[in-house]
């Protein structure tokens, strides 16, 4: 199992968000977590991935395991290896001038050597459709959303959380990313995909919550 969540509540300054969650995300498969705008998606994203309680503050009661290790007290570069989080808002993640490079800078964070790092630029570039020599500035809202997966991705979280992915994609853009995260799940991936769109992401979810 992925990721364990049990009785899991949640509150911002005494504010309750989240109340008794219980949840499972297995490798090999795609989930889907859907619900109104302000129900507590984003917060629970947080959650998992460490971002709460390490940079955003607030009083949690249950316990999230991760590969069956608690998180409680993990650092979030710790969690950052074993969680991926793509973000809605591309434009807000996205540093460097060229693809390459913006894929590169996180492998360059962990120490990875020139060659490793080549490698992984080549084959998420592939996976996800995307010229390692474009400039970043003149990328489509999609081709950054796609962007911002595979600078995730190559460093190889097994569990990858996307956050309202679809929501500057067309449908070509649509079916490459399901393409790519399908296949991603057919290699042992956990995939958590926070969407409202539940009847363009049906064929690809094998369970909802």
């Amino acid at each position: 199992m992925a990721v364990k969540i049990n009785d899991l509540s949640f509150a911002y300054n005494d504010k309750l968000i989240l109340k008794e969650i219980n949840m499972e995300l297995n490798y090999n498969e795609i989930t889907l977590l859907s619900g109104a705008s302000g129900s507590g998606k984003t917060t629970l994203i947080h959650l998992i991935s460490g971002v709460i309680p390490n940079i955003i503050k607030g009083k949690m009661l249950g316990n999230i395991y991760i590969n069956d290790n608690d998180i409680k007290n993990k650092k979030l570069r710790d969690i950052s290896k074993e969680v991926g989080i793509v973000l809605q808002n591309a434009d807000n993640q996205i540093i460097n001038q060229t693809v390459e490079d913006e894929i590169a800078f996180g492998l360059e964070n962990y120490n990875y050597d020139n060659d490793e790092i080549s490698k992984r630029i080549d084959y998420v570039t592939n996976l996800l459709k995307l010229d390692k020599k474009a400039k970043t500035r003149i990328l489509s809202g999609g081709q950054k959303q796609r962007l911002i997966t595979a600078s995730i991705l190559a460093v190889k979280p097994k569990i990858l959380i996307l956050d309202e992915p679809l929501a500057n994609l067309d449908k070509e853009g649509t079916k490459i990313l399901m393409d790519s995260l399908l296949k991603l799940k057919n290699d042992g991936y956990a995939i958590l995909i926070v969407e409202h769109r539940i009847d363009v992401l049906k064929e690809y979810i094998d369970k909802i919550y």
